[in-house]
C-alpha cells in the first residue's frame, strides 16, 4: 500500500470546514456559558466549549498541518477523528464522540512521535510532548474527571506545539545548543509542575507559573520576531502578534503566582483566557499567513485591516480580565463578546482577501485571453 499518495483536495477542504465549525460552535458555546440569550433553548451545550475549541478546532487544525508536512495518508487519521468528534459533540452522541477524541489524540501523538523519530530534534520532541498532553487531557475527560483538573493538559497541547514550532522556525537567530537545552528544560519543568497540580494544586501551579515566565522570557530573547518587527506587512504583523502573545504568557505566569490556579469562578476564567486568547489566538493570528498557504496553496494578500482584529483581541481581553479581577459579570461579558468579535473579524478578513485575490486573478486571466484573441484576429 502506497502511503505517500496525495490526499484529495476535497478531504483537506472538508477537514478545514469542520475545524471552522469547531471554532464557531466553540465560540458560541462559550457565549452561552456567559448567559448569551439565556431565555432561548440552545442546540449546543455550554459544556462543549472546551472540547470543541481544543479538539474540534485546534486538534483538527494542528493535526492537519502536521499531517500535510509529513505528507503520508495515514497521518491524516488523527485530524479526521478530531474533525468527526465535532460532529458527534454537536449531535449529542457522547460515546462515539469520546472514542473519536481518544483515537484522534493517539493519531496526533503517533504523527508527532514519528516526526521526532525521522528527525530527532528538540522542537519535534516538544511538539510530541504537546500531543501527548492532549491525549492525557482527553483520557481524563473521557473518564469523567472535572474540567479544572485536566484543562492544564488541554492548554499544554497548543502551547507546546507553538513552542516547538517557534524553535523550528527560529533558524535565523540560531539559538546555541545550550540555550535550546535550557528551553527544553523549562518546558519539561512546566510539564512536571503540571503533574504536581494533581497532588497539590497551589504548589504545582506556582512552580508551573515560574517556568511559564521563563519560557516566555526565553522566547522574547531568542525569537526572530525581535528582528522581523522592523519588517513590513505580514512579517511585521506576525512579529507584533508573537511578542504580544509572549507578553500575555508572562502576565499569566504572574497571575498564577499571585492567585494560584482556581477551580472555578472569575479568576479561573481570567487565567485560562490569558493563555487561550492572549497567547494561543495571538499565535494563530501570527501564523495564519503561513498555515493557510501550506494547507490550501493560496496566499493571503496583506491588508492593514488585520491590525483591527488584533487590537480588538488584546484590548477586549484586557477588559475581560479586568472584569474578572473586579468580579464584574457585565465587564467580563463585554470583554468576552469583544474577543469573539475580534476572532470573527479576523476570519472575515482572511476569507475576503482570498476571495478578492481569486477574483483579481480570474479577471487578469480573462483579460489576457481577450488580448490573445484580439492579437490573433489582428494577425489574420
Amino acid at each position: 500500500m502506497n502511503t505517500d499518495v496525495k490526499v484529495p483536495t476535497y478531504v483537506l477542504v472538508g477537514l478545514l470546514f469542520l475545524a471552522a465549525i469547531g471554532l464557531l460552535t466553540g465560540l458560541y458555546a462559550g457565549l452561552i456559558r456567559l448567559g448569551f440569550l439565556s431565555d432561548v433553548k440552545h442546540s449546543v451545550s455550554p459544556l462543549a466549549h472546551g472540547p470543541l475549541m481544543i479538539n474540534g478546532f485546534l486538534g483538527t487544525l494542528i493535526g492537519l498541518e502536521r499531517a500535510a508536512a509529513l505528507d503520508k495518508k495515514w497521518a491524516f487519521i488523527g485530524p479526521v477523528f478530531m474533525a468527526v468528534s465535532t460532529v458527534f459533540l454537536l449531535t449529542g452522541l457522547q460515546i462515539p464522540g469520546e472514542w473519536s477524541l481518544i483515537l484522534g489524540s493517539i493519531g496526533l501523538t503517533t504523527v508527532m512521535g514519528f516526526l521526532y523519530y525521522l528527525q530527532p530534534k528538540i522542537y519535534h520532541l516538544i511538539m510530541a510532548l504537546g500531543a501527548g498532553a492532549l491525549l492525557v487531557g482527553n483520557l481524563f475527560y473521557v473518564f469523567g474527571f472535572p474540567i479544572y483538573t485536566l484543562v492544564g493538559w488541554w492548554a499544554a497541547f497548543p502551547m507546546l506545539t507553538i513552542f516547538g514550532e517557534r524553535l523550528e522556525l527560529n533558524r535565523i537567530m540560531r539559538p546555541p545548543k545550550q540555550a535550546q537545552r535550557i528551553f527544553a528544560g523549562l518546558i519539561l519543568g512546566w510539564i512536571l509542575a503540571l503533574t504536581i497540580t494533581h497532588f497539590n494544586r497551589m504548589i504545582g501551579w506556582g512552580i508551573a507559573s515560574l517556568f511559564l515566565i521563563g519560557v516566555a522570557g526565553w522566547l522574547i530573547q531568542y525569537d526572530v520576531a525581535r528582528r522581523t518587527i522592523k519588517s513590513v506587512e505580514w512579517t511585521r504583523y506576525s512579529a507584533i502578534s508573537l511578542l504580544t502573545g509572549y507578553g500575555w504568557l508572562i502576565l499569566a505566569g504572574l497571575f498564577g503566582l499571585w492567585y494560584g490556579f482556581p477551580t472555578a469562578g472569575p479568576l479561573y476564567d481570567g487565567l485560562l483566557h490569558m493563555i487561550f486568547v492572549g497567547f494561543v489566538f495571538s499565535m494563530i493570528f501570527a501564523h495564519a499567513s503561513v498555515i493557510i498557504p501550506s494547507l490550501s496553496g493560496k496566499m493571503v494578500p496583506w491588508h492593514s485591516y488585520f491590525y483591527l482584529p488584533l487590537i480588538l483581541l488584546h484590548g477586549f481581553l484586557m477588559v475581560r480580565v479586568l472584569g474578572d479581577l473586579l468580579l464584574s459579570p457585565l465587564v467580563r461579558t463585554i470583554g468576552s463578546h469583544g474577543n469573539v468579535l475580534a476572532i470573527l473579524l479576523f476570519l472575515v478578513g482572511v476569507l475576503s482577501q482570498l476571495i478578492s485575490d481569486a477574483y483579481e486573478k480570474k479577471k487578469e486571466l480573462h483579460n489576457r485571453n481577450v488580448k490573445s484573441v484580439d492579437d490573433n484576429s489582428s494577425r489574420l
